[in-house]
């Protein structure tokens, strides 16, 4: 016998569940298969925050124009040399005078003494003699120079300048000697940066988004998949509006986190980081200052959001509540209106709305409070910074006003990239809480894993044809959270081929019986075998290919009249939708529909009647062709006209296989083999309508009711 190896979860323990502040990482992961989409986003965010920063690098010029009248060939050639000299040159353009010396470099070497102004030998005092000596000394063919100070010549050895500053001083010579045509060009030049910049950032954006939708979806598939293996007291418990919820607004809140962790969480920080790295090349000792306070300020960040986190949870929470009332309601409005409950009903909507709103005001509270506390922290550090800045440049004399300027404008940027990163900080909490109730799904057990485990491995067998029995051997149920058992000892044998009516009082344990037969629910002791195989041992799929079901709700799916009666059999031929339409008496009302069998239904077969709807279950059923049947209440919807008639296809099919039939109808009742009386979870009477009328009470009651005897 072919055998297959499944876990079997109801011995299994469940998987640890993961923390809560652990799901948007977890999420995170769900972007690998996507990765590449991942990296041309980070590449060109990278690209962004370089232009961004190569922007703010391109204004050091321009003000060094407008402020000191001197030109971009000056400027990068005083750079050249303070780089090569070791030193830190007075922003002067009348003359070359070092403020401080480094002990480390040449000029120090040959003993050149602090805010004493250099000369060229031999130079005048006519033109620009400061611009001659920066275009002698940052001369890169010259390794050496001489020099006056206090007319004492001076030979200096010159270091080699970084490739980069020889570079911006070959492009600075190619720049027009006039300042506003200089400046144009430079102008130009951010322009075209800027152009180049905002194209990058498109890519940016729409790769981050399309990675985090395509991520999305895959976890939307696996949650809808898993949802569909779960145990049918799951749904008891957490209900299908809740799990609609989580699909779709959770996975949608899933998504903007992840489009704001791969959109501006990646780019806002490169950017700031970038121009970090500019500022503290300008001037370390504003940018060390700058990071004294940031630990403080992702301490605030880092508070925020955990509030942020809490309150979005129980927002989702009570929206998936919201649902759930909306649906049930509107699905059931007849009943609402025939019982006049709109007022109730609108009470009751108003409740569950009222939280709702009062857990999002709460992340309202949360995120406007957020904002300004941030902006006045930043406040209070742009001014520390602007003191300790104005006292470098009017009393030690260390920092220029256009590096001042600058500096200023790259913690513009990095303060604006902080603010932008704050805000993302709020949505990823709320994406934090939406991955969270996603994975509560997808981290329940299933009731037919698709792939081995180790934890429990338990082989399961692929179940042969019924051929000989049905035995329920002492079963014992009780739902989740109820006082009492469902079911209590229940024994009972079925043979092939026989039918078996199930009768009771409404609550007696009949429905909850023929539950146990498909492992819908599985009994907390005793046994349910099929010719002797405990149904535990044997596969789900197996299991259920032999059993068709008509419940007492007709349920109709989204598709055509064909596709609906042929959905557990979706290979069948017309021919043959065609034959199980006309068994069950459902093949002329279809054909008076516009379409026929390609009619289209609505929602929940709304075009349809009760009892029509009912006879495409019952076709449904006939075609699936299964050797055990189940009917529960299967003519509880049909109309008096077609009653007889669908009776008889139904007592034709109680004798072509094996079938166990849930009915209050006495008409249906008496044509089944045997009759099974149940009362209070247990089996009270066994047999044929005459013998228990002389000896079950219960079935002589029910019978005595209903025909009104």
């Amino acid at each position: 016998m072919a055998t297959e190896l499944i876990l079997d979860y109801t011995s299994a323990p469940n998987p640890r569940p993961k923390k809560k502040v652990d799901s948007f990482l977890r999420a995170l992961r769900y972007l690998w298969p996507h990765r590449r989409f991942v990296l041309v986003s980070i590449l060109c965010a990278v690209v962004v925050g370089g232009v961004f920063t190569a922007g703010l690098g391109t204004m050091l010029p321009v003000m060094q124009i407008l402020i000191k009248g001197d030109t971009i060939e000056d400027w990068v050639n005083r750079k050249i040399v303070e780089d090569r000299l070791q030193v830190h040159l007075a922003d002067d353009t009348d003359s070359v005078s070092p403020l401080k010396i480094s002990s480390k470099g040449t000029a120090a070497a040959a003993g050149l003494p602090n805010h004493v102004p250099w000369t060229l030998p031999g130079a005048s005092s006519e033109g620009r003699p400061a611009s001659r000596l920066l275009a002698h000394l940052a001369d890169t063919g010259r390794r050496s120079a001489q020099i006056l100070v206090h007319d004492r010549l001076v030979t200096v050895r010159l270091d080699s300048a970084p490739p980069w500053l020889n570079a911006g001083r070959a492009v600075a010579r190619l720049l027009p000697t006039d300042s506003v045509a200089a400046i144009a060009v430079v102008l130009g030049f951010i322009i075209a940066l800027s152009i180049f910049g905002n194209t990058m950032r498109f890519f940016q954006e729409y790769y981050s988004e399309k990675a985090s939708i395509l991520a999305v979806r895959d976890l939307r598939k696996l949650t809808y998949d898993h949802a569909l293996h779960l145990r049918l007291s799951f749904f008891g418990q957490a209900g299908t509006s809740d799990v609609t919820h989580r699909i779709t607004q959770d996975a949608q809140g899933l998504q903007e986190g992840m489009k704001g962790i791969l959109g501006n969480s990646i780019q806002e920080p490169i950017k700031a980081g970038m121009a970090l790295g500019l500022a503290m090349y300008l001037s370390p000792q504003i940018t060390l200052f700058i990071i004294i306070f940031a630990p403080l300020m992702f301490a605030i960040i880092r508070k925020f959001g955990k509030h942020v986190r809490r309150a979005a949870r129980a927002a989702l929470q009570s929206s998936a509540s919201m649902l759930g009332q909306i649906e049930s309601t509107l699905i059931g409005i007849r009943v609402v209106k025939a019982n006049n409950a709109e007022p109730y009903e609108r009470r009751r909507f108003r409740g569950m709305l009222g939280k709702l709103v009062r857990e999002q005001q709460r992340i309202a509270k949360i995120e406007a409070f957020n904002t300004p506390t941030l902006e006045m922290f930043t406040l209070i550090v742009v001014c520390c910074i602007v003191l300790y800045a104005s006292y470098m440049v009017f009393h030690t004399k260390t920092l220029t006003i256009p590096i001042f300027f600058l500096v200023m404008g790259c913690l513009i940027g990095i303060g604006e990239s902080l603010r932008k990163t704050t805000k993302i900080n709020t949505i990823i909490q709320k994406a934090n809480a939406a991955a969270a109730r996603l994975f509560e799904v997808i981290d329940m057990p299933v009731e037919r894993p698709r792939i081995n485990t180790p934890l429990a491995p338990r082989p399961r067998k692929v179940l042969p044809l019924l051929s000989r029995e049905i035995r329920f051997d002492n079963v014992t149920f009780t739902y989740p959270g109820a006082t009492g058992p469902a079911l209590s000892g229940v024994n009972l044998v079925v043979e092939r081929g026989r039918s078996v009516a199930v009768v009771g009082r409404n609550g007696s344990g009949k429905t909850t019986l023929l539950a146990l037969l498909p492992r819908f629910y599985d009994p907390q002791s005793g046994t349910i075998s099929i010719d002797g195989l405990d149904i535990r041992d044997a596969t789900l799929l197996s299991l259920r290919r032999q059993i068709g079901i008509v419940t007492q709700d007709s349920v109709i799916f989204p598709g055509s009249i064909a596709e609906n009666i042929a959905y557990a059999n979706p290979r069948a031929a017309r021919e043959q939708i065609i034959a199980a339409a006309k068994r069950a008496f459902a093949h002329e009302f279809i054909m008076e529909k516009p379409q026929g069998y390609d009619t289209i239904l609505g929602e929940h077969g709304s075009q349809l009647s009760g009892g029509q709807k009912q006879r495409l279950c019952i076709a449904r059923a006939i075609l699936r062709d299964s050797p055990i049947l189940i009917m529960d209440e299967a003519t509880s919807q049909v109309d008096a006209e077609s009653e007889n008639l669908i009776q008889q296809a139904i007592d034709k099919l109680m004798h072509e296989r094996t079938t166990f039939v849930i009915a209050h109808r006495f008409s249906t009742i008496r044509s089944a083999d045997s009759i099974v009386v149940m009362d209070r979870g247990e089996i009270v009477g066994v047999g044929q309508h005459d013998t228990l009328m002389q000896g079950c009470d219960v079935y002589r009651q029910l019978y005595e009711r209903q025909m009104g005897a």
